[in-house]
C-alpha cells in the first residue's frame, strides 16, 4: 500500500488503478468487520488510460500516459514489456527487522490502455495491456470512486471491477496462482458488499457479454475454487454458489 502511494505522490493527476489494489479498496472495510484481518493486497500496480482511438504521435506525447512513462523511468523504473519494474529495499517501506531490512523486492507497474492508436507503436516499442472497459471509467465520473486517502487516484466502480477480473481470468494460460488471485477478487467483489449479491450482478451485466460469462465458466474447475476457499477462510463449496449466481444469466 505504501508503493501505491509513494506512486500517487509523484504526479499531479487523476490515475485509475485497477487490478488487485482496486479490489482491496472497494472491499476491504467490510471483508475485515467479517473476517478479522485485511483482505489480499497486490504485489503490483495496475494502472489504466484511456486513449482516443487515431491519436496522432505529437498528441499521444502530451496524454498522462506518457506523463507517467516519463515520471517512472525518472524514478529508477526500467520498461520490461508491458510493464515497468523497480528493485526496492524492504526498509524503503518501513520494514526494519533485522533478517529482512537489507533485502529488497520488485515492484511492478503494469500500464493498461483501454484502446491502441497505431501511432502508439512508433513511440513505445512495447506493447500494454488493451482493457476497453477503462474508457468507461475515464468517461463517466458514475464509473469512478475517490480514495480519499490518496491524492489522485481514483478506481473503477465495483461492477466494472467485476467485469473486468470475468475477463481476465480465462485470459491467464496455466498460471494458476494468477488464476487463484483473480477468482479470489471476483468472489469478494461479489460476496463481500452491502448490497445483494443479485443487485451487483444487474448492474454488472450492462458491462458483460454472455461469452464471457462463459469463457470464465469454461476455465474456472473444483481446484481453483478449492484454493480460492482455502485462501479466504470460506465454506467449501461457496465459490461454486456464487458463481452459479452469475452463471444463471447464460441463456
Amino acid at each position: 500500500m505504501k508503493n501505491l502511494k509513494n506512486l500517487a505522490d509523484l504526479i499531479d493527476f487523476p490515475i485509475c488503478v485497477c487490478g488487485g489494489w482496486a479490489v482491496y479498496y472497494t472491499i476491504n472495510e467490510i471483508f475485515k468487520k467479517k473476517k478479522n484481518r485485511e483482505y489480499i493486497g497486490s504485489q503490483d500496480i495496475d494502472i489504466g488510460f484511456s486513449l482516443k482511438p487515431m491519436l496522432t504521435k505529437s498528441e499521444l506525447e502530451s496524454t498522462n500516459l506518457f506523463k507517467i512513462i516519463k515520471i517512472l523511468e525518472t524514478n529508477g523504473y526500467k520498461p520490461e514489456g508491458f510493464r515497468y519494474k523497480r528493485d526496492v529495499n524492504f526498509k524503503e517501506i518501513g520494514i526494519e527487522e533485522e533478517i529482512e531490512k537489507d533485502k529488497t523486492f520488485t515492484l511492478y507497474v503494469d500500464i493498461l490502455v483501454n484502446s491502441y492508436p497505431p501511432s502508439l507503436n512508433d513511440l513505445y516499442p512495447n506493447y500494454f495491456f488493451e482493457v476497453p472497459l477503462i474508457e468507461q471509467v475515464y468517461n463517466n465520473t458514475k464509473n469512478q470512486v475517490e480514495i480519499s486517502s490518496i491524492n489522485n487516484l481514483v478506481i473503477p466502480t465495483r461492477e466494472i471491477i467485476i467485469a473486468m477480473k470475468i475477463h481476465s481470468l480465462p485470459t491467464r494460460g496455466d498460471v494458476q496462482h494468477k488464476m487463484v488471485k483473480d477468482l479470489c477478487d471476483l468472489y469478494g467483489l461479489l460476496w463481500y458488499s452491502e448490497e445483494s449479491i443479485k443487485e451487483i450482478i444487474r448492474k454488472t451485466l450492462k458491462f458483460l457479454e454472455e461469452k464471457s460469462l462463459i469463457l470464465l465458466r469454461n476455465k474456472v474447475n473444483s481446484k481453483l475454487m478449492q484454493e480460492c476457499e482455502l485462501i479466504l477462510g470460506e465454506p467449501k463449496g461457496s465459490v461454486n454458489t456464487v458463481l452459479n449466481e452469475l452463471y444463471s444469466h447464460i441463456l
